[in-house]
């Protein structure tokens, strides 16, 4: 009975979904996207603190990218998940998009636009011009916001 509790559990923890299993490699956490799309894994890089230049190094060098939170209710999950974590509500992340190639432009680290005027964003948001062209969730609220140049955060990576 122990045997097949175990094998359950672990079938449980794997979460079969499209004829795949949904498990991130250590350090990541499992966020499931959407039906139409394979779960998301997200490194919280809560080691230092970085600029979000450095903040996409870090990331490819792992060989993943910041974390783009647009598909179906991923975003909405980030949040749940750090206010779920006390040691984050304090914080901010560096996330995937900027608008430092064409000042109000938002794209995605892989080109795609950013959807502006949605609920994702902070009221007023985002705002600064020049000086704020890097994509942030910052407390207490986690909506995308713009973040100052050169701000440390801690990081989102995504596979």
């Amino acid at each position: 009975m122990k045997a097949f509790l175990c094998l359950f559990a672990l079938g449980i923890f794997l979460h079969m979904h499209e004829g795949q299993a949904s498990l991130c490699p250590p350090g990541f956490e499992s966020f499931y996207v959407g039906p139409e799309s394979q779960d998301a894994c997200l490194k919280f890089a809560m080691d230092v603190k970085r600029d979000w230049d450095t903040a996409r190094s870090y990331c490819m060098s792992l060989g993943f990218d910041l974390a783009q939170l647009d598909e179906g209710n991923l975003h909405w999950s980030v949040i749940s998940y750090i206010r779920s974590h006390p040691e984050m509500l304090d914080e901010g992340f560096h996330i995937g998009c900027t608008d430092r190639v064409t000042e109000g432009t938002w794209l995605w680290t892989d080109g795609r636009p950013v959807q502006m005027f949605t609920g994702h964003w902070y009221p007023g948001q985002p705002d600064g011009g020049y000086k704020e062209n890097f994509g942030c969730l910052y407390y207490d609220d986690f909506l995308y916001s713009s973040c100052v140049n050169g701000q440390r955060l801690y990081t989102i990576c995504r596979i």
